[in-house]
């Protein structure tokens, strides 16, 4: 059984050390507009699955990182499936904020339908993260039934204006970066 929240400790680049990635890799990892809506655009159908939805404590890396100063925040982890098949496991770390505690409400509703739609958002750099198959990340391929591969991983901090959080995307076997 999966313990929730996945770890997503990785060793994390910028796009300028991603030389051996593939087009199609380059494409899908450095998406800068909404992954859902990418994703949306190759399926018939697309649908949200929560893991889990949390509160939790950040650590001083993960203030750092968001830039907060913040300690509490909602840990949410969902899987995107396109045709009911599971294609990207994401998590949000959204800081606790009276102003936009709506993002802490989305249920089954994609994150990414929500915040591209704001004009003030502005996305961070993209970094990039491998996941072998030692990674406890694994573990999840394995309950979905999936095949053990090596997995390519994004994130980035979001601002919408003063609220900045972070969302981690990671590509399972059989999603379109694959291909």
């Amino acid at each position: 059984m999966t313990t929730f929240p996945l770890s997503l400790s990785a060793n994390w680049l910028s796009d300028i050390q991603t030389d051996d990635l593939t087009p199609t890799e380059q494409e899908w990892l450095f998406e800068p507009h909404s992954l859902t809506a990418k994703l949306k655009s190759k399926a018939t159908s697309f649908s949200v699955k929560v893991l889990s939805e949390q509160a939790f404590n950040l650590s001083h890396e993960q203030q750092q990182l968001l830039g907060c100063k913040t300690s509490s925040a909602l840990n949410r982890e969902v899987l995107l499936l396109c045709d009911n098949t599971p294609m990207v496991y994401a998590q949000s770390w959204l800081p606790n904020n009276q102003t936009h505690n709506s993002l802490h409400n989305m249920g089954e509703r994609p994150l990414g339908d929500v915040i591209f739609q704001q004009p003030e958002l502005v996305r961070q750099n993209i970094e990039i993260a491998r996941f072998d198959s030692k990674h406890s990340l694994q573990n999840l391929v394995t309950q979905l039934n999936l095949p053990t591969q090596t997995l390519l991983g994004r994130r980035s901090v979001f601002s919408l204006n003063d609220y900045q959080f972070l969302v981690a995307e990671v590509f399972l076997p059989g999603a379109y970066l694959y291909s």
